[in-house]
């Protein structure tokens, strides 16, 4: 593999550490937890023997979900009404035996068992005075929580709009005492609330020390250069290319000094492509520190058929950190359609803004209600070309 050319210079910085792992690393243990984000819903009263419960799905562009957590909190209120059919008076003694399932795509489920014992109660015969008794109304199911996670069967949960679940009542009265010539009348009233968590990891961690990633066409080869400030001790730089945006292999690597910390260093490669190669090229820088967690520069794509900044297209964010308004700004004239979204470390868009580039290079995001403060993503989607470029961007 070839080595990746380095000047390297002293600066003073202030370090950020900043969460990130490589992919593998991200899962839902809770040594290496992936980011939860969370949504809830709920119904009024209802005596209906089963209600269906809609929550959101998660969207697979922001990143790619590990597994998810479903929550219930139900109450229940019923009502026991009891008619000896018998002849003669009787002492009956009952169990009331309910449960309540919460059903979901992919195997999930919720099940609670409840029970409660009435009696002794004396009941005369068929027909006359006496011969029924109205237990209730009871809190059989008190604000009863119930929890089940999985990470298998996710499928159903990805994608856009809703995902049904199923929650439903069963049971009934069990003589103890008495015989079993009587009739059963029970009625249930029952409310809750849901909340459904999905674990996410973002589809690359990007870098927090690489900047000023470029490439340039020129005499048939492809200039890569790119600044890492920052520098901690045995941090390894690795060129990737890609030919569908997919798939990445190495093509050249680097190691920054074993002894510097705070420093920067300029790196370039340079690439001599296949000329039967018709296609685009994408092209990242992969950084590895000396505790092994990786995260990864911006893409950026080169036509190795065009010529001068139509060779290549990349974005900037600018201000960097931001207060009211973010920039996107290409290195050429761009014509398509494009989507910007402000995306929180929960999953959550919290911005978005479609536009139509006819020539321009140059998209403005006002952030209007202004987010919060802290970390986000911007991600600027060419929906016309098929590629996103994403970013970390800081709200002050």
């Amino acid at each position: 593999m070839n080595r990746v050319y380095t000047t390297v210079f002293a600066i003073i910085l202030f370090i950020v550490n900043m969460p990130g792992a490589a992919l593998a690393q991200c899962n839902c243990s809770p040594t290496t937890a992936a980011t939860p984000v969370s949504f809830y819903t709920s119904f009024a009263p209802t005596d209906a023997a089963s209600t269906t419960i809609s929550l959101p799905k998660f969207d697979p562009s922001i990143g790619i979900l590990s597994c998810l957590s479903l929550g219930d909190t139900v109450t229940g209120i019923t009502t026991t009404n009891v008619t000896n059919l018998g002849s003669t008076t009787t002492i009956f003694k009952f169990l009331l035996s309910v449960s309540d399932d919460l059903e979901g795509p992919g195997g999930i489920s919720i099940t609670n068992d409840y029970a409660r014992n009435y009696g002794p109660d004396t009941l005369t015969a068929i027909g006359n005075a006496g011969d029924t008794i109205t237990h209730g109304p009871d809190a059989l199911i008190s604000n009863e929580i119930g929890f089940a996670s999985t990470n298998s069967g996710l499928a159903p949960y990805l994608g856009t709009g809703n995902v049904d679940f199923t929650y439903s009542l069963s049971g009934g009265l069990v003589s103890l005492k008495g015989g079993l010539n009587f009739d059963q009348n029970i009625k249930t009233q029952y409310w809750g609330a849901f909340r459904i968590t999905y674990y996410w990891c973002p589809l690359i961690v990007l870098s927090t020390t690489i900047t000023n990633f470029s490439a340039t066409p020129a005499n048939g080869s492809i200039l890569l250069q790119w600044l890492a400030n920052n520098q901690q001790p045995n941090t390894q730089y690795e060129i990737q290319i890609s030919k569908d945006g997919k798939s990445y292999y190495p093509v050249g690597e680097a190691e920054g000094d074993a002894s510097a910390t705070g420093t920067s260093a300029k790196y370039q490669y340079q690439y001599n492509p296949d000329p039967a190669n018709v296609g685009k090229l994408y092209f990242r820088v992969e950084e590895k520190d000396a505790a092994g967690k990786v995260s990864f520069s911006e893409v950026i794509i080169v036509d190795p058929n065009g010529s001068g900044k139509d060779a290549f297209v990349s974005c900037q964010t600018f201000p960097n950190p931001a207060t009211n308004s973010l920039q996107v700004l290409f290195n050429s004239n761009q014509t398509g359609r494009f989507l910007v979204e402000l995306v929180a470390t929960s999953g959550q868009v919290v911005q978005r803004k479609a536009v139509t580039l006819t020539g321009n290079n140059q998209i403005r995001l006002d952030l209007n209600p202004q987010p919060v403060k802290g970390l986000y993503f911007l991600r600027t989607t060419d929906q016309t070309h098929e590629h996103s470029y994403i970013s970390k961007v800081f709200i002050n």
